[in-house]
Parts: C-alpha cells; sequence; structure tokens
C-alpha cells in the first residue's frame, strides 16, 4: 500500500455492536451476494434486513435490499414495479443524495467470506433509503 492510497481503514466492527447483531439476521443472503460481485460493498443494516451500496457511491453504485432469506436488486425490482428508465435514475440520484447527505457517518469494517465490507450503521440513511425503495 503506497503513501498516496485512497483506501480507507474503518475499525473493525465489534461482536457486541447492535449492527453485528442485525448483520448476522441477514448473513446468508449477504455471503450470497459477496459471491456474485467483485465491486466494494458498504451495507446499511436495519431490522431484519439490510441495504447495500455496491460499487463506488456516491456516483457510481447499485444498490440491493438484503432480507432475511434473500437480496433483490434494487433497478431490478424498480423494472419489476413497472418503473421506466427515466423514474430508476431519478431514485438512484435520490439514494446518491441520501449516502452524501450522510458521508460523515462513522463506519466499521467487518470481514465476511474472506472479503472486507464496509459497514454503516446510521439509522437516518437507513430511514432515507427505506423511504426512497418503498416510494416503488
Amino acid at each position: 500500500m503506497g503513501l498516496f492510497s485512497k483506501k480507507i481503514k474503518y475499525p473493525e466492527l465489534e461482536d457486541n455492536h447492535p449492527a453485528s447483531k442485525q448483520l448476522s439476521a441477514v448473513e446468508a443472503p449477504l455471503k450470497e451476494l459477496i459471491g456474485e460481485v467483485s465491486d466494494p460493498l458498504e451495507v446499511v443494516p436495519a431490522d431484519s434486513h439490510a441495504y447495500v451500496f455496491i460499487g463506488k457511491p456516491p456516483k457510481k453504485f447499485g444498490v440491493a435490499v438484503l432480507e432475511e432469506e434473500s437480496y433483490q436488486n434494487f433497478v431490478a425490482l424498480a423494472k419489476e414495479k413497472g418503473l421506466g428508465d427515466h423514474k430508476i435514475l431519478s431514485l438512484i440520484e435520490k439514494l446518491g443524495d441520501a449516502y452524501r447527505e450522510n458521508q460523515d457517518t462513522e463506519r466499521f469494517k467487518k470481514t465476511v467470506s474472506g472479503k472486507d465490507v464496509v459497514v454503516i450503521p446510521c439509522q437516518k440513511l437507513g430511514s432515507q433509503v427505506a423511504r426512497i425503495i418503498e416510494s416503488v
């Protein structure tokens, strides 16, 4: 790792942190997602579900919704609900804005299936993402 590396180091998420318990509720779908994507993942845990920013938010990213047994890609969900590309892009822009607004929130690192993921235990961000996704 070079002197000018942009990789940010976050503290390890402790097992006794509330977000750790929330992550364990969606561990199976998170592991499945990790096995299918190589992009960086940032997880926003909530009760019995989580939201995952995939890629490099707030500019180039995707979002997945993890539930206890499965996960769903946000764009696929939006298309399933009949939304057009213009509306989907608008919602993705709102997700990026929510991420940007909470960019200074405390973050942690958690190793899952041999891959480091960023955990963002931010109730405000989780609520904003939930509202945007529920609008679909």
